[in-house]
């Protein structure tokens, strides 16, 4: 597995690992692009099963952004928390993706996460994009009315089928 480093505040966090698991080259590619909580975990699962029906190489993208923060700022306690998260969303979706016989990679980064889905799709031709649907709550509400969510301005773009995995969806069928 290669495992390459990026740049932002706490650059130890970001990564970007490979899994070429063939020799074959793919033709097919799906992103998927998660966040923080179980709803990551069902989206790389519902990514998963379509990438296997597809025969696809499946890119998984992590944006870190305030959500993955721990509340307490200046608590003494914040660095480990922050690097206790970190440590094991990442565990967490490598071991998920272990699974997938094609292959894989996993970005870890810092972000516009929908610019950053955006430009991965670009970059491997994607055929599609999934995501995790919007989340529940007067602030999730605003954000899609003022359409400054994630999921609302992948959803206005015009290159990329987007699938929207609503929580609790853990695979395609």
């Amino acid at each position: 597995m290669n495992h390459q480093r990026h740049d932002g505040p706490h650059p130890e966090y970001t990564c970007h690992l490979v899994n070429a698991s063939t020799d074959r080259v793919p033709t097919r590619h799906i992103v998927v692009g998660i966040g923080t909580g179980l709803s990551g975990k069902n989206v790389v699962s519902y990514g998963l099963t379509l990438a296997a029906k597809e025969d696809s190489a499946l890119h998984v993208v992590h944006c870190i952004t305030s959500e993955d923060l721990p509340v307490e700022t200046d608590s003494p306690q914040f660095e480990t928390r922050l690097h206790d998260e970190m440590v094991s969303q990442r565990e967490q979706t490598t071991s998920t993706l272990a699974s997938h016989t094609d292959t894989w990679t996993y970005d870890c980064t810092y972000g516009d996460p929908a610019g950053v889905i955006l430009a991965t799709a670009d970059k491997y031709d994607a055929f599609t994009i999934v995501i995790g649907s919007p989340r529940k709550g007067a602030a999730s509400a605003v954000s899609q009315l003022i359409h400054s969510s994630v999921s609302s301005r992948l959803n206005r773009q015009n290159r990329y089928p987007v699938i929207s995995v609503p929580s609790g969806v853990r695979s395609a069928r």
